[in-house]
């Protein structure tokens, strides 16, 4: 049964019943909330503080589109899973597939592909594999590992977590592996934020439901993160982690918390810190700040073509358990790393891209360490909105993902090669993506 004309009619209506309120002319109190986060608080632990001057900024996509990228290379690294499988007896398993891509295409880098396969039997009735050593196949340009989760670790989200073992130890080794590969002249874009902020998540808190604190798998793939951190730090070679769709609401609930106790507004808006920087880099406002002229535009093109953005700013805690006090990949004494501590802590700049009909925000992060320095801070930004300029997502982590994707065919066939625990949903729905 579908839908029938009179049941859109009433639809229709519902949606047109909905007011909003005019947000076109902001109060000199709303755009005051910018000026908060030059340096935000909350007590006396500093959440967000902004790297050099606090601006908004714009470029002309047109002619940031025609203007020299600086980077001759550009690698994207991305990986595709079948998400868990869940078998009849409990085992949980989830395989993911990573690859690397670059522009200019290097087909021997896109050729080299990394496999992992991790397992959850919490009763212990099936029987896999008992080595975690690396398999080779394809001539030595791919290779494969299955690895285990003990049972006694989790007593929730075991199929979560078996998805976040697989996809962040596939990429992260994968990248470890090609690093030889790379110049380091060239740039990297990460697909999704630069850490593997739910395992991160895990291994700070003291639950007793999920023990992945002291996990050897666990350790080893922040500590992959962290080797990651230090080649690019020690090499200056520019990295970056390209968040698509940012969903924290961090800021906005302090911001909120602020104006309640200080009674600086009466009302704040937005749900979520990507609707504030949304609403903040609206095109006609975004030019409280002098950019470089490499940077920025005429300011004579319509605002369908403005890509605006802000500074960047230094995010000292992104969660909001108190029993985790940072956000920093260096949860564990017993993992070592080559730089000040304060290096590895992520960095961002929100930026505002004309999509269709509306717009996006997206989130940019990198490395303190890289971008603490003018120059590296000015690089990583034209070289982000050179590539927003050219197209709707960077060219080379279209490419990552192309490679690396396991389409529905595939991961039907990959199933059936299992005996698969399916619902009522599974047969009326298929296979989608949850996660």
């Amino acid at each position: 049964m579908t839908l029938e004309p009179v049941h859109m009619e009433e639809i229709a209506g519902i949606a047109s019943g909905i007011e909003y309120a005019d947000t076109a002319e902001e109060s000199d109190e709303i755009i005051h909330v910018f000026e908060m986060l030059s340096e935000l608080k909350e007590g006396e632990n500093l959440i967000l503080k902004a790297v050099g001057k606090l601006f908004r900024s714009f470029v002309d996509a047109r002619r940031m589109s025609l203007s020299a990228d600086e980077f001759n290379i550009t690698y994207s690294s991305d990986s595709g899973s079948t998400n868990p499988i869940l078998f009849e007896r409990g085992l949980f398993l989830d395989i993911c597939h990573a690859a690397m891509a670059a522009t200019p295409t290097d087909l021997n880098l896109h050729r080299k592909r990394t496999i992992v396969c991790t397992g959850f039997n919490p009763a212990g009735k099936a029987k896999l594999p008992g080595t975690e050593d690396w398999k080779l196949f394809d001539d030595g340009y791919g290779r494969s590992k299955m690895i285990q989760i003990d049972p006694s670790l989790l007593k929730i989200r075991a199929g979560r977590m078996v998805h976040d073992y697989s996809i962040y130890s596939s990429e992260s080794e994968h990248i470890l592996w090609t690093q030889a590969d790379m110049d380091t002249n060239g740039f990297f874009i990460m697909d999704g934020p630069l850490y593997p902020r739910q395992l991160m998540y895990w291994m700070g808190t003291n639950s007793e439901k999920v023990l992945i604190r002291h996990d050897k798998n666990a350790k080893k793939i922040l500590q992959n993160y962290i080797d990651i951190m230090d080649f690019h730090l020690k090499n200056k070679m520019p990295v970056v982690g390209f968040v698509k769709n940012p969903a924290e609401t961090q800021i906005m609930n302090l911001l909120r918390k602020k104006a309640k106790e200080e009674k600086i507004f009466a009302e704040l808006p937005w749900a979520t810190d990507t609707q504030m920087f949304k609403a903040l880099l609206k095109p006609e406002k975004a030019d409280t700040g002098k950019a470089s002229a490499a940077e920025a535009g005429t300011g004579k093109a319509g605002t369908r073509f403005k890509i605006t953005y802000t500074n960047w700013f230094l995010q000292l805690k992104q969660y909001y358990d108190d029993d985790i006090k940072t956000t920093s990949p260096l949860v564990e004494e017993s993992l070592t790393h080559s730089f000040e501590p304060e290096d590895y802590t992520v960095a961002f700049f929100a930026v505002r891209v004309p999509y269709e009909n509306s717009s996006v925000v997206f989130k940019i992060e990198s490395l303190y360490g890289l971008i603490k320095d003018e120059e590296m801070r000015r690089r990583s930004t034209q070289k982000i909105l050179y590539e927003l300029s050219a197209g709707k997502i960077p060219e080379t982590l279209l490419k990552a993902d192309s490679i690396a994707k396991i389409g529905g065919d595939e991961k039907k066939e990959i199933q059936n090669l299992f005996t698969v625990d399916k619902s009522y949903n599974t047969f009326r729905w298929g296979d989608f993506d949850e996660l």
